[in-house]
């Protein structure tokens, strides 16, 4: 964890300025300490050039307590102030000499002690009455302190050139001292700079690695250019996490497109099958206008032969000219979609034909909203149903039926449906009609024009958008139809 944290990028810089303001404070306290030296050393050579002036005053009061004492020589007090200023002539000459080792220098401390000990002749003369004496030594002791101050003038040359010399030495020294630390620091500075363009190189070079791939990206551009860095801050993090991205980006784009393709083969599967069951529908049309019911032609020709037998072709003309109409209708259609109001033609040719075979136990109506007569509906929907009722209605009904055929707009759906009064069927039959119609398929094989062929017929042409509905109750109402979407009849 240590490791980690200390390759992030806050990290190094961090430890960057840090050693940036460390050298700071270096570099301040070194010239902070450099001066306080040099403010040291110019206080020590003030100090040694008062030095001289305190020992002429140490001279000065030395001579004044040799006299005063030499003439009160009862008094202890004359004598200690005597014996102190001697101390403190020699003190003195000590501290000039420590201060300045020079020869003249050492010389001015022998003659300090020169002239203290002459001081101790002439008291020492007074003290035992030797008048002459003393006065001889008084006069030595004058000679030697004029010498004395004499010489002190050149012991304050002697000293002032060692001053000059010190303070040439202390200016000297500190130039030095602040050449090398400039230098130092300099160089660190120059140290620390070659380490500062190194670290934003390998922050920049990166950044500007990774704005060039993005710029590849936003032109479509994925196979992108391996960064062969190593760094494990957040710039190596960020460009990780980069080439991931594309990489993921890359998948999802070739998958999508894998997607795309499988997707516009079962489009293209789609289309050939319903092109394919378009074709079905065609031919299933062609064989159903080819498939006009053998019975029904010949219940028809047995009528005209009756009838004809009977009345001598007192209404022959009329079945004739029914049977005329309906043939053609069915046989001269050559297109698969008409209108309501055509299907309703053909589909009265036929209930004409049926009305004269069946005479009084059949009657028909036919009722169609004037807004749907328009709409386009699907060749022969209508003859299944009503030859449905009619083959299982009249037949086994002895008091005939009442047929109705009823085309009407229901909101957004039309509803087409034939309701009669006949026989009907049983709840088993009904269930089993419904199951039928809503699972017809291409597997159910019918011959002939039956209910479920035209149940068929109506889910392909729609779409699976039709409902078909079978209500029964016997001898009451029996309702076979279908509700169609608007928007279908209308294509």
């Amino acid at each position: 964890m240590k490791d980690k944290k200390f390759h992030t990028l806050q990290a190094k810089l961090t430890l960057l300025v840090g050693m940036i303001v460390m050298m700071s404070l270096i570099f301040f306290f070194g010239n902070f300490h450099l001066a306080d030296v040099i403010n040291r050393e110019y206080a020590t050579l003030i100090e040694q050039n008062y030095l001289m002036s305190q020992y002429t005053n140490a001279l000065t009061k030395y001579g004044s307590a040799l006299q005063q004492y030499s003439n009160m020589l009862d008094d202890s007090k004359c004598e200690d102030e005597y014996i102190e200023s001697s101390e403190e002539l020699m003190q003195s000459a000590r501290e000039i000499y420590e201060a300045f080792p020079d020869p003249y220098v050492e010389n001015l401390i022998y003659l300090s002690e020169n002239l203290s000990e002459q001081g101790m002749l002439i008291l020492n003369k007074t003290k035992s009455g030797e008048v002459q004496e003393a006065q001889q030594a008084y006069q030595d002791f004058f000679y030697m302190n004029t010498l004395l101050n004499e010489y002190t003038i050149y012991a304050q040359r002697s000293i002032d050139r060692l001053s000059v010399q010190n303070l040439k030495g202390v200016r000297e020294w500190q130039s030095e001292s602040q050449s090398i630390m400039l230098l130092v620091f300099s160089s660190v500075i120059a140290l620390l700079g070659v380490l500062s363009f190194l670290r934003i190189r390998n922050i920049v070079r990166p950044i500007v690695h990774l704005t060039e791939m993005a710029n590849l990206v936003m032109q479509n551009i994925w196979d992108l250019p391996q960064w062969h860095g190593t760094q494990k801050d957040e710039t190596g993090v960020l460009m990780d996490s980069f080439y991931h991205m594309v990489e993921t980006i890359k998948r999802q784009i070739e998958w999508l497109k894998q997607q795309q393709k499988i997707e516009l083969e079962r489009k293209e599967e789609n289309e050939k099958r319903s092109q394919l069951e378009y074709r079905n529908v065609q031919l299933e049309l062609k064989s159903l206008q080819n498939q006009i019911n053998p019975h029904f032609l010949f219940n028809c020709m047995n009528m005209i032969m009756k009838q004809a037998y009977m009345e001598k072709a007192s209404q022959t003309q009329h079945i004739t000219e029914a049977i005329a109409r309906y043939l053609r209708s069915v046989l001269d259609q050559e297109g698969e979609i008409v209108t309501i109001h055509q299907e309703l033609q053909q589909i009265k040719n036929y209930l004409d034909i049926q009305e004269l075979r069946f005479g009084s136990r059949f009657r028909y109506q036919l009722n169609c909203d004037s807004q749907c007569r328009s709409l386009n509906v699907p060749f022969m929907i209508l003859q299944p149903l009503v030859e449905n009722t009619v083959t299982h209605g009249v037949d086994c009904c002895a008091r005939g039926i009442q047929l109705c055929c009823h085309i009407e707009k229901e909101g957004e759906s039309v509803l087409i449906y034939v309701e009669d009064d006949g026989p009907g069927m049983t709840e088993e039959k009904v269930r089993e009609l419904r199951t039928m119609a809503q699972s017809v398929s291409d597997e159910i094989q019918t011959t002939g024009i039956g209910l479920i062929n035209v149940f068929r017929r109506m889910q392909l042409y729609f779409h699976g958008q039709v409902e078909i509905f079978i209500e029964s109750t016997p001898y009451t109402k029996t309702v076979i139809g279908f509700r169609i979407p608007q928007s279908g009849l209308n294509q």
